[in-house]
């Protein structure tokens, strides 16, 4: 695939920012808006009481001012009428350390509310990302997921983490030289208002191009991460079959993309700046030239002009500093439009937020009330039935079914199993009874429930339907944290009933309560495939789970795994509803019935010893 055709497939963000970005921002910071507020008011006070001295300065040069033909002295204002030198230096040391003390207490209260509501929005994110549809993580690389968490999400806390403060600063300065010239000279009001609107207007013919380009770059960033991602993955294979060399150079290529949009930034912002750099340069010299006619008729004191001279050529550096820091705002902003992407993207059907949700978006939410229920398990039987009646299935609208008119039923308590070639539907039918892809026809249901996949449905909550099947299948499916929090997440099972289980899957090794704090690697890396496999039925034995489904759950490990296993089909889930599915026919001859799948279709069901017969047969 081409390059640029790979960074297409990412999500593409034209022209002005969506509403929704501000109400993110607003929705974060909004818990935090009190101290912000108080912070933002020190920071100014601050910022004001600092410039300030550049005033004072002007009035005790003043002071010395004699009068002649070509310079006038203008009055001291009363306040200062008496004071000697060592006065204003008292004063100006004040000023001063009062105003350090202010920036720095509304820096540190600022950048830390500030970095609390990037990482909610983070946080938030993820939250929703968890709970996409599964054609979501089918059709997006891992890669371009990761993009969102770590590159735009760094754009975002790089600026609004701590350094929006230092812009903020740069805007109080802005408006302290107004103030502060406007008592110095008011004269020179209009030569400020020049530098900002002349600023404005070079900020304005590169804004949408910068942000075009901007936008680009964080597109180029995804699919050579992505790509990396999916060669670190499989780099045992790659390495198998000596791939090493297309991969790299499928990675250099995507990587040269992204480069070369990386150096289009950077020579378009260098760009900005030296036009930002040449408009300061030539307002410097009409503000110089105009300081000497004022002075000349009369209209400044030398002091004052001192003060408006020195706040003009410091307000066009600072009036610099902010449009170039509003590029940068710029590329943050990018951040939180492709965070925010996430955040409003559609659920999977049926997944409903929390009722104490922080960021109020149209996704469908809990009440409290319905919190509560949630708890209760689906029904307090030890077995319950299931029911499939005519159910069509598929993994997207575009793709072939899968499933077509499959009918059956699991009487409570039965030991069900499920046979047929590679490709016949078997996997399909637990993604469907488990409801991770959107059923096309037909209904399933678990004691005669469905899940409510909208607000309109009746039916019982989709989590709970979940929770009442525990699933043990071909992959090991780990977490990277302790024993204990991969065996039991909820935390009330005393290490008592845990070690008892993991003895009951012969897994005597761990017998202490020390013990459950072993580290488990992420997808269990420091475990065999049997004491993976084992721990994954020891967590489904914790759960109690009225459904137990075993897909292929024997296929990957050693034979004494295998006799656990099958011993606990036979013992240790007696008397629960049991689904198995297996290549292996001999794990198979238990089941009280078989369906046998061909096609996506039923081929027979019935006794397991004839099924198996005629399955043989074929």
């Amino acid at each position: 695939m081409k390059t640029q055709e790979l960074v297409n497939q990412d999500t593409r963000f034209t022209g002005k920012y969506a509403s929704t970005i501000f109400q993110t921002l607003w929705f974060a910071y909004r818990p935090r808006r009190w101290i912000l507020g108080f912070s933002l008011l020190m920071g100014l006070s601050g910022r004001l009481l600092i410039l300030a001295n550049a005033n004072v300065i002007g009035i005790w040069v003043d002071t010395f001012c004699r009068s002649s033909e070509s310079v006038r002295c203008r009055p001291i204002p009363g306040y200062f009428a008496a004071f000697q030198s060592s006065d204003f230096v008292q004063i100006m040391s004040i000023l001063t350390g009062v105003g350090f003390l202010l920036t720095f207490t509304f820096r540190v209260l600022f950048s830390v509310a500030s970095a609390k509501a990037v990482s909610q929005i983070y946080d938030e994110t993820t939250f929703r990302t968890s709970r996409f549809p599964m054609s979501f993580f089918d059709n997006t690389p891992t890669g371009r997921i990761v993009t969102r968490f770590s590159s735009d999400y760094g754009n975002v806390f790089r600026l609004f983490g701590g350094p929006l403060a230092e812009f903020l600063s740069i805007v109080f300065d802005m408006f302290s030289m107004v103030v502060l010239i406007a008592l110095a000279s008011p004269l020179y009001l209009p030569a400020i208002v020049l530098v900002g609107i002349c600023n404005f207007i070079v900020y304005r013919l590169n804004r949408d191009h910068l942000r075009a380009i901007r936008r680009e770059l964080s597109a180029s960033r995804s699919p050579s991460i992505a790509h990396f991602s999916e060669t670190a993955q499989g780099a045992s294979t790659i390495r198998s079959f000596s791939r090493q060399k297309s991969f790299s150079e499928r990675f250099r290529r995507l990587d040269s993309h992204f480069l070369q949009q990386k150096k289009r930034v950077v020579k378009n912002i260098s760009l900005f700046s030296f036009q930002m750099n040449s408009l300061t340069a030539v307002l410097l010299v009409l503000t110089g030239i105009m300081a000497f006619f004022l002075l000349q008729r009369g209209l400044a004191s030398v002091g004052s002009l001192g003060v408006a001279f020195g706040f003009i050529t410091l307000s066009g550096t600072t009036v610099q500093m902010f449009f170039e820091w509003l590029a940068q705002f710029e590329e943050a902003m990018i951040g939180v439009e492709r965070l925010d992407n996430y955040i409003h993207k559609p659920l999977e059907p049926g997944a409903r937020l929390p009722a104490e949700v922080k960021f109020m978006t149209p996704q469908w939410r809990m009440n409290a009330q319905e919190e509560v229920e949630l708890r209760r398990p689906l029904s307090d039987k030890k077995a319950l039935g299931i029911e499939f009646k005519d159910v069509w299935f598929r993994y997207g609208p575009d793709q072939p079914f899968v499933l077509k008119d499959v009918s059956f039923q699991v009487q409570p308590g039965e030991r069900f199993g499920i046979i047929g070639r590679t490709g016949s539907g078997k996997s399909s039918l637990i993604q469907s009874l488990l409801y991770l892809y959107p059923i096309d026809k037909g209904l399933i249901l678990i004691d005669g429930k469905k899940p409510q996949l909208s607000p309109q449905d009746k039916g019982v909550d989709l989590e709970a339907y979940r929770q009442a099947i525990s699933f043990i299948s071909q992959e090991s499916i780990l977490f990277k944290g302790t024993l204990r929090e991969n065996l039991e997440i909820s935390g009330t099972l005393s290490d008592e009933k845990i070690l008892q289980t993991l003895h009951k899957v012969g897994l005597e090794e761990w017998s202490t309560p020390q013990d459950l704090q072993i580290r488990i690697d992420e997808k269990g890396k420091n475990l065999s495939l049997g004491e993976k496999q084992l721990i994954c039925m020891a967590r489904c034995l914790l759960q109690q789970s009225p459904v137990v489904i075993m897909d292929e759950a024997t296929s990957s490990v050693d034979p004494r795994s295998e006799e656990i296993m099958v011993k606990a089909t036979n013992e240790f889930f007696e008397g629960r509803t049991q689904i198995i599915i297996a290549h292996r026919l001999s794990t198979l001859q238990n089941c009280d019935r078989i369906l046998w799948l061909q096609d996506g279709q039923t081929k027979m069901i019935g006794n397991a010893r004839e099924v198996l017969k005629r399955f043989s047969e074929t």
